[in-house]
């Protein structure tokens, strides 16, 4: 249905188009038929020397200015002995150059092998997100926070618990990873 509404609707535009274009080429005609190849190769002509004879050539201090209808370029002559060409201008180089910005940061990704899986985090600048946090068999994996200011992630078997705590410093992941075997010993270090 939707199809059919689209198709409509563009044979609809096309035929307006077209029948606009017939009644601007029509205009100086009586409206009493269809024009003759003749009489559509003249309106041409005719009106692409009117476009000619309004265009005027452009000079080394003018600027283009874009305009609304599209216009015929007048015919290019060559020079002779009493013209002269027209004088190519260049932009000076300050005029091209591009305006100066600031590096994107480039990401900084790092990877820690941890008791039950593995996990990596990656920052941009000071904001860190998760890649990926990948339990070993028999782990599972919880993600409490994946960023922007920090990547918390813990890894479970049974009462045994690995957790990641990950934050940028200086636009580099930079973890502290915490141990429980379930017999109340823990360990912390960071990696």
């Amino acid at each position: 249905m939707l199809v059919a509404a689209s198709w409509l609707g563009a044979a609809v535009l096309t035929g307006t188009i077209a029948w606009r274009a017939v009644a601007v080429l029509d205009a100086d005609t009586p409206r009493t038929g269809v024009l003759s190849t003749q009489q559509v190769h003249e309106k041409l002509a005719s009106a692409q020397a009117a476009a000619q004879a309004t265009t005027p050539a452009p000079t080394p201090t003018d600027s283009p200015t874009p305009t609304a209808e599209p216009t015929t370029p007048e015919p290019t002559q060559s020079p002779t002995a009493t013209q002269s060409p027209t004088p190519t201008t260049h932009p000076s180089p300050s005029a091209t150059k591009p305006a100066p910005t600031t590096p994107a940061p480039t990401e900084v990704t790092r990877t820690w092998p941890v008791t039950g899986g593995t996990v990596s985090a990656a920052c941009t600048g000071q904001a860190i997100r998760k890649v990926y946090a990948t339990p070993q068999d028999g782990w599972t994996v919880e993600t409490g926070a994946s960023g922007p200011d920090v990547v918390e992630v813990e890894l479970h078997r049974g009462e045994q618990e690995t957790k990641v705590t990950a934050r940028c410093v200086d636009g580099v992941p930079v973890p502290t990873v915490s141990t429980d075997s379930g017999d109340e010993h823990s360990s912390e270090h960071d990696g």
